[in-house]
């Protein structure tokens, strides 16, 4: 009886704790995403993007592995009926999306890229439009708007002498090609009806991303003096990169939006700029510009007009894989 009182009692604190529990897993996942800004920008001084992408796929796919062994089933089975699809998603989210980070992230203008992080969901409900025939509301045409003009505030650095010479800011608009990318691949899952676990079709992902960049880095690194000679803070990114993004991110985004809902989660996407912003100036001695400000807060209320103030429900409310 006793044992029986303490199972329920132990039952309802689990229930009770399992909200804070998905709250601080969310919290994590966009502390971790937005120290892969950081650790990126200090790997690409001495890792090209490509092999930082391979080594991050790889890594992950290391990380998946156990999960895989211990379902003992065959995901490469999955892969036979649908290859092509399999493949397109592989080169488009674990290939083309973290290389154009990489790539942006050679610039040293964290607080923009950080910003440039929250039009994922805008993306999303843009090619939900056009993909998937989804009607946008007049409410989420404003807010495409708004956010629009304020990644042109980003995209330009506020000047406008900038916009008429047209020089604009390449590793913004690097960034915002890697979240067309990881929209283009949401958008590809619901309309290919794929839901690629970690155990199954997600590590087929990661094994053909690897396949895929293997021949690149080696190239790359041939061409090298001295291959595969990093420093130990490299080394150390690199791990981050690859343990924190490509499992640990994974995991906590999948329990904390399982708990309490796709809609509340993904608000959480909108604390990355602003922890970037905070670990660039604590940590990098950046300074805070005021089109920054005002840029950032016009993305962010675009999206979130565009993303939450309708009823219909888009690509965007299903989490990032």
């Amino acid at each position: 009886m006793l044992c029986l009182k303490s199972r329920s009692c132990s039952d309802a604190i689990m229930k009770v704790n399992k909200p804070a529990l998905a709250y601080g897993a969310l919290l994590l996942a966009m502390l971790i995403s937005a120290g892969n800004f950081l650790c990126g920008n200090l790997a690409v001084n001495e890792v090209h993007p490509v092999a930082l992408t391979f080594w991050r796929c790889l890594i992950a796919a290391i990380f998946v592995l156990p999960l895989v062994l211990r379902g003992q089933g065959h995901p490469f089975q999955h892969f036979k009926g649908s290859w092509l699809r399999i493949t397109a998603l592989a080169c488009i989210g674990v290939v083309a999306t973290p290389w154009f980070v990489y790539s942006a992230l050679r610039s040293n203008d964290l607080i923009d890229l950080g910003a440039g992080y929250t039009s994922v969901p805008l993306l999303t409900i843009l090619f939900s439009a056009l993909l998937l025939g989804e009607r946008l509301l007049l409410v989420q045409y404003l807010g495409v708007v708004i956010a629009l003009v304020g990644a042109l505030v980003f995209a330009f650095r506020g000047e406008f002498s900038n916009l008429i010479n047209f020089d604009p800011h390449l590793a913004f608009l690097l960034m915002i090609a890697s979240n067309a990318c990881r929209g283009f691949y949401l958008v590809l899952l619901k309309k290919w009806n794929m839901h690629p676990k970690p155990d199954e079709g997600l590590f087929v992902i990661f094994v053909v991303g690897i396949i895929v960049l293997l021949p690149f880095v080696v190239i790359h690194e041939v061409g090298k003096l001295q291959p595969l000679d990093y420093s130990w803070q490299v080394w150390g990114s690199i791990l981050f990169i690859g343990v924190g993004m490509g499992a640990i991110y994974l995991h906590m985004l999948n329990f904390g939006t399982n708990e309490v809902g796709a809609s509340t989660a993904s608000l959480f996407a909108y604390l990355v700029p602003i922890l970037v912003t905070v670990e660039a100036v604590a940590l990098r001695g950046m300074n805070l510009q005021l089109y920054q400000v005002v840029g950032g807060v016009l993305i962010i209320g675009g999206v979130l007009i565009a993303t939450q103030l309708h009823l219909r429900p888009t690509a965007a409310d299903h989490p990032p894989h």
